[in-house]
């Protein structure tokens, strides 16, 4: 009798073992299941996506979603494979929040207009995806330019923390969308170019991932072209330091004014900034950047178009 129990419990583990092996051969991503989202600006045709995949957008084989923000131009595709939406608002978060929202594929991938798709990035993005069940997978960059490596990446695949996320770049992130939709996960439309706090919106989007328990892993393969400099590279621009002042008061209250003396500091040390008003100014941009970031208040930018 105990014989025949063990057999049938044997048969029963079997056939879950056989179920969940079918399960997951069905649910295996395939290009398909891939949506790319493109921010652009003031757009009138479909011209720019030829330079982005090297090809006429009538041959692009895969799923694209645009959001064109601008006030004067409207971007119309006649590409069943090639959707578009039109926003009279600005600011790269809002339209990522956009793409996600109105996507309709299972896997998505951000970029900007400035970059090259790599041959083989559609992919690995797919095969990453399967192999890996994160919610979140980052590759890696070519510079144009130089032709290098855009940041120090890790040596192999593996699982990203908190510190080794501050130099993931937009259209290095891929995601897995119901995973992010299970929390409600967004950009912070406060961060990135065209809003408040114009810098650090993939920093922020990364940790609140983190803090939902988003697995995010680190795939050792190219996927795109860049420009071998980017915005967040100004390092002693108001700009970058008025978002970095809110940045530091978001991560902790109450290590935010040592952020201040430590990256005033660093420009001193760096010779970026030179003599003693230039380093108060620039302190004090830190730290409107802070009290901006907890009151809400933008009144600093009033007649400051370099914040």
């Amino acid at each position: 009798m105990k014989k025949k129990r063990f057999i049938k419990s044997l048969q029963i583990q079997n056939g879950i073992k056989y179920l969940y092996r079918k399960d997951k051969q069905l649910a295996l991503y395939t290009t398909s299941d891939l949506e790319i989202c493109i921010a652009t600006m003031n757009r009138e045709n479909l011209h720019f996506l030829q330079t982005m995949f090297c090809m006429p957008p009538q041959e692009i084989p895969y799923q694209i979603l645009v959001v064109n923000q601008s006030k004067t131009h409207q971007l119309t595709s006649h590409f069943q494979n090639i959707r578009v939406i039109n926003d009279v608002n600005f600011g790269l978060s809002r339209s990522r929040n956009l793409a996600i929202e109105n996507s309709k594929c299972r896997l998505l991938w951000f970029l900007d207009d400035d970059c090259e798709v790599l041959p083989d990035a559609v992919n690995h993005i797919i095969l990453s995806h399967n192999q890996y069940d994160a919610g979140i997978i980052s590759f890696m960059t070519i510079g144009y330019t130089s032709g290098l490596p855009f940041s120090d990446y890790p040596d192999g695949d593996m699982l990203l923390s908190r510190k080794q996320i501050k130099k993931v770049l937009s259209p290095e992130i891929t995601l897995k969308r119901d995973v992010i939709e299970q929390c409600d996960l967004r950009f912070n439309t406060r961060f990135g170019l065209g809003a408040q706090f114009a810098d650090s919106e993939n920093y922020v989007f990364l940790t609140d991932a983190l803090q939902c328990d988003i697995a995010i892993q680190f795939k050792k393969e190219y996927i795109v072209k860049h420009d071998d400099y980017t915005s967040s590279d100004e390092v002693a621009s108001n700009r970058l330091i008025y978002a970095r002042g809110a940045l530091a008061v978001r991560e902790n209250f109450w290590t935010a004014q040592f952020k201040q003396f430590k990256y005033v500091f660093f420009l001193w040390r760096k010779g970026y900034v030179k003599g003693w008003n230039a380093l108060i100014e620039k302190y004090r941009v830190f730290n409107h950047g802070m009290n901006d970031y907890l009151s809400g208040f933008e009144g600093h930018r009033n007649g400051h178009p370099d914040l």
